[in-house]
């Protein structure tokens, strides 16, 4: 069963407190996850670690390539992908250690732009999980590409008809 929640607010993972008192995050919080691993928070966290030079790139897509391309050869740009695996990573261990879930699975432009980190983020969700439910989940990057999210969400009204039998109610 899904749980919605009292307004259909539940699920915001992103803005789970990561740190308290950190980041500033776009939702008005401070040190939520997203403020951390979310795209924009990376070129913000790799800006701010070249001590302010702007990243290059036209948009987030692009940033964060460059920040990926540039991991080959920086320091810098190495330790903020580092610090991104352990921030993911303690995120995943929150969500296996509060939902015990089977598998979890990464998904979106960033996370497949970011698939290399994935066995760093699966070490660090070790490192903070509960290891019994930690080894019973697998922590995976989406199959469906970039656009899972609308896949997932075409998937709701063929689901609610094969439950319902094409009936209105």
């Amino acid at each position: 069963a899904t749980y919605r929640g009292a307004s259909s607010s539940a699920g915001e993972w992103g803005h789970t407190t990561l740190v308290y008192g950190g980041r500033a995050c776009r939702c008005g919080a401070r040190g939520c996850l997203e403020a951390y691993v979310g795209a924009e928070a990376i070129i913000d966290r790799y800006r701010e670690a070249r001590r302010g030079r702007p990243v290059p790139g036209e948009d987030e897509e692009s940033q964060i390539a460059a920040l990926v391309a540039a991991a080959e050869t920086s320091a810098t740009a190495r330790r903020v992908l580092d610090d991104t695996a352990g921030y993911l990573g303690a995120g995943v261990a929150n969500l296996i250690n509060l939902f015990n879930p089977e598998r979890v699975v990464l998904g979106g432009w960033a996370a497949m732009a970011l698939g290399d980190l994935l066995p760093a983020v699966r070490e660090a969700a070790g490192r903070q999980a509960l290891r019994q439910p930690y080894e019973q989940a697998s922590i995976e990057l989406c199959r469906l590409g970039v656009d899972a999210v609308a896949l997932g969400a075409a998937t709701l009204p063929i689901a609610r008809f094969l439950t319902e039998g094409g009936i209105r109610r």
